[in-house]
C-alpha cells in the first residue's frame, strides 16, 4: 500500500504542476515582454521533456532500478519547478521547463510499473485507474491552491511550493518506497526478501522468484511486436484518440487562462475554474474503466469524444461568463477525460499480455505528442489573429477524429471481442 499510495503522489503532482504553468504562463509573458505567440513553446517544453522522458526512462529504471531512477525523476522535476520561479529570459525559461518535464515524464512509466507490480492481481486494474484518478485530483487542487497562491503570496510562490513538493516527496520516496520486484530478481537480491514481498502482494496466489523472472522477460518485448502479426492498422488507429484526447485536455487547460485574462477576468478566478475542470477530469477518469466493463468500449468511448468536441468547441464562446465557463470545461474534462483515459483501458484490452506493456507505453507516447503539438498550433493561431472561439471550434475537430478511430477500431476483426 505504501508504495501504490507514493506512485499515485507523483501523478497527482503532475496534475498539479499543469495547473501552475497554465495559471502563471501570462504573468510570465508580460515580464519578459513577450507576445502571446510566445506561450505555445512555454507549455510545449515540459510537455516535449515529459513525452522524452516517457520513452527514455523506463529503459533505465530496467537497468539501475526504477526506485532509484524514479526517485531522480522527481527530485529533477521539483529542482526544476523552483527555478521556474527565478528565470529571468525567455531561454532560460525553455531550459527550466524543459527539464523539468522530463523528471517528470520520466517518472511516469517508472511509478505505473512499480504501483502495478505491489498491487495485488485481483485489484490491479482499479489499482491503475485510481493512479491515473490522481491526476486531475491534482489539477483540482492546484486550481483551487493557485488561487489563493496568487491572491497572498504572488507568482512565484506557486512554482516554489510546487518544486518544493515534489523534493519531499523523493526523499520519502528514497528512504521508504520498496524497490522494484522485478529488479531485485534481476539483479541477485536476497531471495528470502524476494519471496517475503512475493507473499504479501500476491496472497494465496501460489508465486516464486522464477515466475517474476519470467514476467521480466515477458515485458521486455521489441517495438515491432506492436506492428507485426496484423496489428499495424490496429496500433495506428489506437494512437489517433490517444493524441487527439491528451491534446485536447492540454489545450483546453493551459489557454483557458489567457483567454479569461484577455476578457478582463483575474487569474486567480481562472485558477478556480481550472479546479473545475479538475473535478469533470476525475469523474470522467475514474468511473470510465467500470462503464466500459459494463457497456463495452464503443458504446462509452464514441459519445465521450463527441461530446467532448462540443464542450470544446463551446470555449471560446463561454468566456464571457465564469459560470459559462466553469461549466464548458467541466464538461470537457467530463467527457473528454473519460475518452482519453478510456483510451487507456481500450489499449489493455488490444494488445496480448506479452506486449501490453509496450503498447499502453507508446500509445501514451502519442499521447504526450499530442499535448505536444496542440499549444504549438494554439500559438500560430493566436499570431494570426484568429478569434478565440474560431481556434476552439477547429480545436473540436479533434475528438471528433478520435470518437472516428475508435469506430474503425470496433470494425476491426482483432477488436470486435475486445470492444463489445
Amino acid at each position: 500500500m505504501t508504495a501504490i499510495v507514493l506512485c499515485a503522489s507523483i501523478a497527482f503532482l503532475d496534475g498539479l504542476d499543469t495547473q501552475s504553468i497554465a495559471v502563471a504562463a501570462p504573468i510570465i509573458v508580460d515580464n519578459l515582454r513577450l507576445t502571446r505567440a510566445a506561450l505555445g513553446p512555454i507549455f510545449s517544453a515540459a510537455l516535449l521533456g515529459a513525452m522524452i522522458g516517457a520513452l527514455t526512462f523506463g529503459p533505465l529504471g530496467d537497468a539501475f532500478g526504477r526506485k532509484r531512477v524514479l526517485t531522480f525523476a522527481t527530485a529533477l522535476f521539483g529542482i526544476c519547478t523552483v527555478a521556474t520561479a527565478y528565470v529571468q529570459s525567455y531561454g532560460s525559461l525553455l531550459l527550466v521547463r524543459s527539464v523539468a518535464g522530463l523528471g517528470l515524464g520520466g517518472a511516469t512509466p517508472c511509478f505505473i510499473a512499480l504501483a502495478s507490480e505491489y498491487a495485488p492481481l485481483r485489484s490491479r486494474a482499479m489499482v491503475t485507474s485510481l493512479i491515473w484518478a490522481a491526476f486531475p485530483l491534482g489539477g483540482t487542487a492546484g486550481g483551487f491552491l493557485n488561487a489563493a497562491i496568487l491572491v497572498h503570496f504572488g507568482w512565484q510562490s506557486i512554482f516554489l511550493i510546487g518544486g518544493l513538493l515534489p523534493i519531499a516527496v523523493a526523499l520519502v520516496l528514497l528512504l521508504w518506497l520498496p524497490e522494484s520486484l522485478r529488479y531485485m530478481v534481476a539483479t541477485g537480491a536476497d531471495p528470502a526478501r524476494i519471496d517475503a514481498v512475493v507473499a504479501r502482494i500476491r496472497p494465496g496466489i501460489p508465486a516464486s522468484r522464477r515466475d517474476v523472472a519470467n514476467q521480466e522477460r515477458t515485458d521486455r518485448v521489441p517495438m515491432a511486436h506492436l506492428f507485426t502479426e496484423g496489428r499495424a492498422a490496429t496500433t495506428l488507429l489506437l494512437w489517433i484518440p490517444f493524441f487527439t484526447g491528451f491534446g485536447s485536455l492540454g489545450i483546453a487547460v493551459l489557454w483557458t487562462p489567457v483567454l479569461l485574462r484577455d476578457r478582463g477576468f483575474p487569474l486567480s478566478q481562472a485558477a478556480v475554474v481550472l479546479g473545475i475542470h479538475g473535478v469533470g477530469a476525475l469523474i470522467g477518469m475514474g468511473s470510465v474503466g467500470r462503464l466500459i466493463e459494463k457497456f463495452g468500449a464503443l458504446a462509452v468511448l464514441l459519445p465521450s469524444f463527441l461530446l467532448g468536441a462540443l464542450s470544446l468547441g463551446a470555449l471560446g464562446y463561454a468566456s464571457v461568463s465564469l459560470p459559462m465557463m466553469a461549466a464548458a470545461l467541466f464538461l470537457v474534462g467530463l467527457f473528454v477525460g473519460a475518452g482519453a483515459s478510456g483510451s487507456i483501458a481500450l489499449a489493455a484490452l488490444t494488445y496480448p499480455t506479452e506486449i501490453r506493456s509496450s503498447g499502453i507505453g507508446w500509445a501514451m507516447g502519442a499521447g504526450r505528442f499530442g499535448q505536444v503539438l496542440a499549444p504549438l498550433f494554439a500559438a500560430t493561431v493566436v499570431a494570426a489573429g484568429w478569434a478565440s472561439g474560431q481556434m476552439f471550434l477547429v480545436f473540436a475537430i479533434a475528438p471528433v477524429l478520435g470518437a472516428l478511430a475508435i469506430v474503425a477500431l470496433h470494425g476491426r476483426a482483432a477488436l470486435a471481442v475486445a470492444v463489445r
